[in-house]
């Protein structure tokens, strides 16, 4: 897939060098977009761990994007299973924030 299809495919990551975020979350979320657009969306990591723990699929978020999210979210979770609610938490705010900032018929997904 081209960059320009997968950047199509974020909700905060433009293709900008800079994140033009300063909340600390949406600077996550354009990182991890960011990642999932470098690595061709052909990014795997903890995805096996994923499936495992039977993760939830989000119909609004690709789901290699989701594999940087949660990978990236996993290296600061001691217990994966036990703490998931959380990054289920973590996946809906990632779906609702950006429509504080831009307007719902332009979110992506």
């Amino acid at each position: 897939m081209k960059r320009e299809d997968l950047i199509k495919q974020c909700r905060y990551y433009s293709g900008e060098e800079v994140c033009p975020f300063t909340e600390e979350r949406m600077q996550w979320f354009w990182d991890m977009e960011r990642v999932y657009v470098e690595t061709e969306g052909k990014f795997v990591g903890e995805t096996e761990t994923y499936h495992k723990l039977d993760g939830r699929r989000y119909t609004g978020i690709p789901h290699n994007l989701l594999m940087v999210m949660f990978t990236g979210w996993a290296k600061y979770t001691a217990d994966m299973e036990k703490h998931l609610e959380d990054f289920y938490d973590l996946m809906e705010v990632y779906l609702d924030i950006v429509s504080d900032h831009i307007s719902k018929t332009a979110i992506p997904g």
